[in-house]
């Protein structure tokens, strides 16, 4: 389930922000009053950039490079595929919203409240993850039950599959395309959840695999959950 790679990302954020996290300053009452001197010297606030490149040893000429010759064109060609149905455009994915990296090769962004991750190593360049915040309520969410769940769906499937095959390049048999309601298994009403790819892993979450291709779109169509 995409739910599951959430948890992943999150957990991998979550560590690097623990890790990262500047020890604790002490109280005026503890040090009492500074000195002109010292709050002339005292340093800036780091930036989640500063801690990172800290943590990780990389400075950001490394990453600019990184991001200007092979990050930007695989975003700018996934856009280009889902374009009007993204909760952000191309221009907002810039280095300064980028968030950490998780590993050798995931590229994470913070882009308003939605985490946007790009896989960049041996197997080449490609969007990875997305998730918005609200998407990552409504999915691990079935809803108080006052109502009867919407299992309409806001995409044909021919729409759906003209999607994995400009987004992958695959003409997938129509076995390893599966479609779900979201209303099905979660609070969002209208939605769609489909996973393209024969690779299923243990029957309990999702294997990643270059050939796998995962999204949700929401009520309106709107690409709210991704993994590839």
């Amino acid at each position: 389930m995409l739910a599951v790679l959430a948890v992943i990302v999150a957990m991998s954020i979550w560590l690097f922000m623990t890790r990262s996290r500047p020890a604790k300053t002490p109280s005026a009452r503890e040090i009492g009053p500074a000195s002109n001197a010292k709050v002339a010297v005292a340093p800036l606030a780091q930036t989640a950039w500063d801690r990172w490149s800290q943590y990780s040893g990389e400075d950001m000429s490394d990453f600019t490079n990184v991001f200007g010759q092979r990050l930007r064109p695989a975003i700018a060609k996934w856009c280009k595929v889902y374009a009007g149905r993204l909760p952000f455009q191309e221009s907002d994915v810039t280095p300064e919203k980028f968030h950490s990296k998780v590993g050798k090769f995931l590229y994470t962004f913070m882009i308003g409240s939605t985490t946007f991750t790009v896989y960049d190593g041996p197997e080449g360049t490609r969007v990875f993850y997305m998730m918005t915040k609200e998407a990552s309520h409504e999915l691990n969410s079935l809803g108080n039950g006052a109502m009867q769940h919407d299992i309409s769906m806001p995409a044909t499937r021919q729409v759906i599959t003209d999607l994995i095959k400009a987004d992958s390049g695959i003409d997938y048999p129509a076995d390893q395309i599966s479609i779900y309601p979201t209303g099905k298994f979660s609070s969002m009403q209208g939605g769609v959840m489909v996973e393209a790819g024969g690779i299923t892993g243990d029957n309990v979450f999702r294997a990643m695999t270059r050939t796998n291709l995962d999204f949700i779109l929401d009520g309106n169509g709107q690409l709210v959950s991704y993994q590839h």
